[in-house]
């Protein structure tokens, strides 16, 4: 659905907005909030940022992110309200109706499995990320793209496209970056503190990751399952769990690979990853998510063992039928 241009007369007309990104909070979704924040101040426009998460600190380089803060800390919200990168309203952590009661929803997101929650929503699952969509929206908006929001931006990019590696990256993405970077982004910067920054928490994950490796149809699917003690165990954070997947996608002849993460809750977080061919999109709708068909994810609330025999079963049915 793309309901831009009346998006662009709501936000030219508002005093005020909040932006909220989603919990677990990426690259894309804390770059593309701070830069539509920084953007929308240029033309008057007060903005409040909201997320339920710490903030993590491989991102703590980017411009105001100390501003972003869990909906509790905020008196009270403005009439209209931007979720950026958010498939669902519940992606936001924010899931109760009764907050948004009287105020006017906007959905901005490149998610192909994007419910179309809000009143008004811009949805276009061919763009790289919803950072590139809000490099067009500012641009529409007539905002003078400075360094700090060249380098939200280009933050959102490069990590979301897995710097420019994953199939989502198009020619237009580059187009974008390239301009992005003329226009003062701090490639340095992300460099240093997010691809040269490696906690030893993420480490222990790692370590823990690559001595539980579990395959089945013909070591074409690997998995491995986090329970909080592992974390716990390793000084790690939610953060540090971020980009985990990718070193089990990345192994020889490993076509879909997934991470099951305990919480204490028991409830569990599943995430997918698939190489080639295989539509992981698919697969996590079926559990209540969704994401893209190389990357996608869901909240299971069964236990830890229904869960993985449930996701494991239907992964290698579609995987033997190529469905």
């Amino acid at each position: 659905m793309n309901d831009l241009q009346r998006i662009m007369e709501v936000i030219l007309q508002t005093k005020e907005v909040a932006i909220f990104s989603h919990y677990h909070p990426d690259g894309d979704t804390l770059g593309s909030q701070i830069a539509l924040a920084l953007g929308l101040e240029q033309k008057g426009i007060n903005t409040k940022m909201i997320n339920k998460d710490p903030f993590p600190s491989t991102f703590k380089f980017l411009a105001d992110w100390q501003r972003i803060k869990p909906l509790e800390q905020f008196f009270e919200l403005p009439d209209t309200l931007i979720f950026l990168d958010c498939a669902t309203l519940e992606r936001s952590g924010y899931a109760d109706s009764s907050l948004y009661r009287g105020k006017l929803t906007i959905n901005i997101d490149h998610h192909i499995s994007n419910d179309n929650f809000a009143n008004l929503n811009w949805v276009d699952s061919t763009a790289a990320a919803t950072s590139e969509l809000i490099y067009d929206l500012l641009g529409l908006l007539q905002v003078k793209i400075d360094s700090e929001i060249a380098t939200a931006l280009y933050t959102g990019i490069s990590t979301d496209t897995g710097s420019f590696l994953y199939e989502n990256t198009t020619p237009t993405t580059h187009r974008v970056a390239a301009d992005l970077i003329n226009r003062g982004a701090d490639v340095n910067a992300l460099r240093k503190n997010y691809y040269e920054s490696v906690s030893t928490g993420k480490l222990q994950l790692l370590k823990f990751a690559l001595n539980n490796l579990c395959f089945t149809c013909n070591n074409q699917v690997v998995w491995i399952i986090i329970d909080e003690k592992t974390f716990q165990e390793a000084e790690a954070t939610d953060a540090d769990a971020e980009g985990l997947i990718n070193y089990l996608k990345n192994i020889a002849g490993i076509e879909v690979a997934m991470v099951f993460r305990i919480y204490p809750d028991q409830r569990t977080k599943v995430s997918f990853r698939s190489k080639n061919w295989f539509d992981v999109n698919k697969i996590a709708s079926l559990f209540g998510g969704g994401g893209h068909p190389r990357a996608a994810g869901c909240l299971l609330n069964s236990n830890l063992g229904e869960s993985v025999s449930k996701v494991i079963k239907v992964v290698e049915e579609s995987f033997l039928t190529k469905t």
